[in-house]
């Protein structure tokens, strides 16, 4: 068996780190072939995927946080092998998207199970926006893709990972905290399924195939990574303290119970901003680009071992 893994080396504190040295010797002892590749910026992920999976591995493995998982995972879909059975261990700050799972924390039976040939078909998302150069990017995500406040807070938190002392959640929660602060509501035109269904201010919206982020936020509670279909979740705009008692409500669930939220469900979501003000996106825990933005949901595309 052939193996492919893509090391985000930066990913995740001591003590995650520690967790995958100790599931790498256990992935070694049990196959011979592997081949790893380290990441050191934006983008490496997702070509190695590429490569690893083109280059014959029966299964490439992310290391890392989302944003890895996310690029990865696109690698695969990119090639030309995109039925290439894929896998994840999560290390980053939010491991938002291995919430979605049931999870082992025993290398040698996280080992064992990744020589199982029973593999799971799940959704992925394809998002189609302009970067900051005003050029088109297409970029796959596997859990969650976001605007509005959420855009920036994941701008926020990227930068401050890079010197980071505090545990993932807490970056999270402090910079949640800061961005709502600053943020004012933005007008937005949504339209899901060919249909126009939303005009006016939002704090977020997201298009949700898996049901957590932003380091624990339980967005989209039902929504489900193998259904055929994106859990779009519509928070409105409104003052900043509504807004922060809202958003702590999102760590249960309870937010679905506001009447500034509404739950939608469709396979192909567009967004347009109204006015010049740039609406930045969060895609798996990166900023790729800003609105307008196509979220399209490609069933079963993804061959996952858990």
């Amino acid at each position: 068996m052939k193996i492919g893994i893509v090391l985000n080396p930066a990913s995740g504190r001591r003590g995650k780190r520690l967790f995958w040295s100790a599931l790498r010797r256990a992935i070694e002892a049990r196959f011979t072939d592997l081949s790893l590749r380290e990441t050191k910026g934006f983008g490496d992920a997702e070509r190695f995927g590429r490569e690893l999976a083109e280059d014959g591995a029966d299964l490439v493995i992310a290391v890392g946080g989302d944003g890895t998982i996310g690029e990865v995972a696109g690698g695969i879909l990119k090639s030309h092998r995109p039925d290439t059975a894929f896998s994840f261990i999560a290390t980053g700050t939010g491991c938002d998207f291995a919430r979605n799972f049931p999870r082992s924390r025993d290398p040698s039976k996280i080992a064992e199970s990744l020589m199982s040939p029973s593999l799971r078909q799940i959704d992925a998302g394809l998002l189609t926006c302009d970067d900051e150069d005003g050029d088109t990017v297409s970029r796959h995500f596997t859990n969650i893709a976001s605007f509005g406040v959420s855009g920036h807070i994941v701008q926020a938190v990227n930068e401050a990972r890079k010197g980071r002392r505090l545990p993932g959640p807490m970056i999270f929660f402090f910079h949640s905290l800061l961005e709502i602060l600053r943020y004012k509501p933005r007008d937005i035109r949504l339209r899901l399924d060919g249909e126009d269904i939303y005009e006016g201010p939002i704090t977020v919206v997201a298009v949700a195939n898996g049901a957590w982020f932003g380091g624990g936020m339980k967005v989209a509670p039902d929504a489900d990574v193998a259904d055929g279909l994106f859990d779009v979740v519509i928070i409105r705009g409104a003052g900043r303290l509504k807004v922060l008692s809202l958003m702590n409500s999102i760590y249960s669930g309870r937010h679905l119970r506001s009447s500034l939220v509404s739950i939608h469900r469709a396979s192909l979501v567009e967004a347009w901003p109204i006015g010049r003000v740039a609406l930045p996106i969060d895609s798996d825990g990166e900023a790729p680009g800003q609105l307008p933005a196509r979220f399209e949901i490609m069933v079963g595309a993804l061959s996952l071992r858990i």
